[in-house]
Parts: structure tokens; sequence; C-alpha cells
């Protein structure tokens, strides 16, 4: 029978999580502008911020050179944020960018590439390709890289999006203009370890589809026609991962407070498949610790990370 209990509590709409090289269980607060390190969980209302001054912390990437990796989503940069401290004032390591969101490790040919969502008025998107190298390099230098234009940084193009949510939106925005929220969908690599996955996946969360990038990328309806879509009939799809201790990857819907599994080798509809976890509020990120079997979620409506234990089917 599936446990689910409190991890972590007292935080400000929690919405993205990643672990470290060494170890630590990282969250970004996505209207407070912070991120804070959870690994012992615990109650965070009095737990100082590794970073703070962030503009809408999104996805988080760790690397193994020590460097850490946000999309800043309202600033339109990814920033590095391993001095901590207050990060308004550093330059960031790559800018201009069009409400990026989620993020992810590609190795195509020998050389990483970072990949991330962008949202483009109000219903279109794309996801977007960077060298690592040259992110690192841009770190180094404090000198933010030289993105080329939008559609020559798209690796899908094309993408379907759909308008925010109040609490996912910058405050300036909180009178009911939502559009600074970027629904552009999650993007995940396959995490084997390092820089060296080869595998990508996307959701397309505003039409409960994930879509398999392994291959390359293109426009999305290509992609479609050409059956690289490996589940549909979800609801609006928040984050996912993948569960290397069972090889499903666990992807989230917000607005039905539930996670579902996913299995990435078999093509197929989830329309009325039984869900993992249920009755969560407004849950947008799932990852995994001890081996895969316990299961951490988000929940940015009320503030907690919930801890998921025999969940496995």
């Amino acid at each position: 029978m599936v446990h689910v209990e409190l991890f972590a509590t007292n935080l400000i709409n929690p919405s993205h999580m990643e672990w470290t090289p060494d170890g630590r269980l990282l969250v970004s607060e996505h209207t407070a502008g912070r991120i804070k390190d959870i690994t012992d969980g615990g109650d965070m209302l009095g737990v100082e911020p590794i970073a703070v001054g962030l503009e809408g912390p999104a996805a988080l990437l760790p690397l193994e050179d020590g460097n850490i990796f946000v999309a800043e989503v309202w600033r339109g940069t990814i920033r590095n944020v391993r001095k901590g401290g207050d990060v308004s004032r550093e330059a960031p390591v790559a800018r201009d960018l069009s409400l990026p969101y989620g993020m992810a490790i590609k190795e195509t040919e020998g050389k990483p590439t970072v990949y991330f969502s962008e949202r483009f008025g109000s219903h279109l998107a794309q996801i977007s390709g960077v060298p690592l190298k040259a992110l690192q390099t841009a770190a180094e230098r404090g000198e933010p890289v030289e993105t080329p234009k939008r559609l020559a940084r798209a690796y899908v193009s094309d993408m379907p999006a759909i308008v925010g949510v109040p609490g996912l939106s910058p405050l300036r925005a909180w009178q009911g203009n939502w559009e600074d929220y970027a629904a552009a969908g999650c993007v995940e690599d396959w995490p084997t370890g390092g820089v060296t996955q080869t595998e990508l996946y996307t959701t397309v969360g505003s039409l409960g589809q994930i879509l398999d990038l392994s291959d390359g990328g293109g426009r999305y309806t290509d992609l479609v026609r050409d059956e690289r879509l490996i589940a549909w009939g979800l609801g609006r799809i928040g984050g996912m991962h993948l569960n290397t201790g069972d090889g499903l990857i666990y992807a989230v819907e917000p607005e039905r407070g539930s996670v579902v599994a996913v299995d990435p080798k078999e093509k197929a509809n989830y329309r009325f498949e039984p869900r993992v976890v249920q009755g969560l509020n407004f849950p947008t990120c799932p990852r995994f610790g001890d081996g895969g079997k316990t299961m951490y979620v988000c929940s940015s409506g009320d503030g907690v990370i919930w801890r998921v234990t025999d969940f496995h089917r």
C-alpha cells in the first residue's frame, strides 16, 4: 500500500528539486526567488536559503564541477548559484531567453548540450539548446554566453503551450494576467550519471503528452507524425523524472493532484491508467532517493514536500 508522509514544510511555492553530486537535495522556491537545501527535511521556515535574489527560479542543474545552473523564468536567464547568497547582481551564464523553465542535459556526438523549454506569447513554446561548455565558460569568465536567435537555438519548435495559473506567475501579474508563466513543459534527461546521457524526453504539458527526443528534434507536428509520442491521454503535466530503480518515468498532473507512472519503452494512452498517488495539492516535481524506493514530490499549493514509499507496482 502506498505510504505518503510530510517530508519538508513551510516552503513558498516549491516548484523544482534536484540532487547535487555530493548528495544534497535542493529545491526552488519559485515565487520567493530562493533555493533551499532540504536534504534533512523538517520545518523549512527558519532555514537559511543557499541562494536568494532570483526571479522565478525553476529547474536546477547541479554539475560535477560544482556549478549549479538555475532556469530563471522571469528574468529570461540561466544563472549559476554556486557561490550562494544574493545572486541578483551576478552576471547570468545565459540571457535574452524567453521564460526558460525546464532543463536537462543530452550528449550528442560527444558534446553535452543543455536543453531548456522556452515560451513565446500565450500559446507557443520550443525546446532550445546551448552547449554545456559555453555555459561553463560563461560561468568562469562572468560573462553571459551569446545565445543565437530564437529559431536558431530550437531543438523542438512550434510546441503548443497554455497560459499560466495563480501562484506560478510573478507578483506583478497577479491581477489576472497569467502570461508570464512558462507552461512549455518539463525537459527530462535519462539520468545515468555525469553528462553522458543519450536519452531525452519532454512533456507537452498542455496536451498531456510525453515526447521522446532521443533521436533528434524537429517541428512538434512532425514528431507526432513520426510516432515519437510515448504517452498521451494524461491531464496537464508538470514535472517528470525517471526512476532508475524501476525504469519508469513518473509525471505529475498538477490540477488533478496526482502522480502517474509511464513506461518509456511502451507507447500508450494513459487516460484510464490508475495513478500512483492522488490527493496532492498542485504537485509540480518528483525526485527519487534510496535507490528509487523513495519518491519526493513538491506540492506547490501548500508549500510542502511529500515523501512517498511503497509505490512500486
